[in-house]
């Protein structure tokens, strides 16, 4: 399979290509030169500067460069779409809204024109709206947990909302041209130093509860989820799931948790909880192309 990677100097990109390389012929694409390119690196406060090297064609575009994609996509019969803005600052709403969401549309369009059969894309976990950037500080209500995809989105922040508008682009697509879609919702990406770091290190005990339900997942298994999506044959048409680890980042258990610092959300509850069972469940994924996250944070 001939596959299209956007964002590919972006350092789940690299794991990804790591996998996709042995099986498959890739074409990587991005807006810097890949002696120039960066990683972002939330535990290290930001970019860090990471020279790509390749054997692969490079193509150094922005997604939203029509001119440039539409032929980069010929010949392709699949789309890893990673390319992004990351973050949710009203001040700079309109950039994260102008790449992720035209973004998102040139490339789906560009692969239309080019008659590519499948496109997987990132989406994240900001798309229900209830993590991070909560603009208006107004608590957020569960009414089921763990959180699953049938939770009705509502995002405050431009990157949660131009991420909803690319999974329903691509819903879009498929229905008009039949397209295979997956729109994958990235739990908190961990890279490898830093889940090395937390097992060396150990978990801190939890004092105060998280806004992202105490998720987390390692760059390793999100990769291994990608390439799921990519090769399983019985994709469904389209869809949003879910990517996050197997337990949670607490050292306590979670209903130990839930008791001590969230006892309002036990009514929710539509499942045991045994351990450090996750509160955001990735049950879609699993039985879409058999999501199975490998890396965990204890016992």
């Amino acid at each position: 399979m001939k596959i299209l990677i956007t964002g590919a100097a972006g350092w789940i990109a690299r794991s990804l290509t790591a996998q996709l390389e042995k099986d498959h012929e890739l074409v990587l694409v991005d807006r810097v030169a890949p002696e120039d390119a960066t990683i972002f690196a939330p535990h290290k406060g930001g970019r860090i500067s990471m020279p790509l090297v390749t054997k692969w064609p490079y193509i150094q575009a922005a997604i939203t460069d029509e001119t440039a994609m539409r032929p980069a996509c010929e010949g392709v019969d699949a789309i890893v779409h990673l390319a992004a803005g990351v973050e949710g600052l009203p001040e700079i709403g309109r950039a994260t809204m102008e790449a992720n969401v035209m973004g998102t549309f040139v490339v789906l369009d560009a692969a239309r024109l080019a008659g590519v059969k499948r496109v997987v894309a990132a989406s994240s976990i900001n798309t229900f709206g209830t993590f991070y950037w909560r603009i208006s500080g107004k608590p957020v209500v569960y009414d089921k947990l763990p959180l699953t995809e049938a939770f009705p989105p509502e995002p405050e922040d431009p990157y949660s909302l131009s991420k909803l508008c690319g999974e329903m682009a691509c819903d879009a697509f498929t229905r008009a041209y039949g397209i295979k879609t997956a729109s994958l919702r990235f739990g908190p990406v961990w890279s490898s130093d830093k889940y090395d770091e937390v097992m060396r290190e150990g978990l801190p005990p939890t004092t105060s509860w998280a806004d992202d339900l105490m998720s987390w997942v390692h760059a390793n298994d999100i990769a291994t989820g990608i390439r799921q999506a990519v090769e399983a044959p019985e994709l469904p048409a389209s869809g949003a799931y879910t990517l996050t680890g197997p337990d949670t980042r607490c050292p306590e258990p979670t209903m130990e948790i839930i008791e001590r610092l969230r006892p309002d959300l036990l009514p929710t509850l539509t499942e045991p909880l045994v351990g450090r069972a996750p509160l955001v469940s990735t049950a879609r994924a699993k039985a879409a192309f058999g999501y199975d996250p490998q890396y965990r944070l204890g016992p």
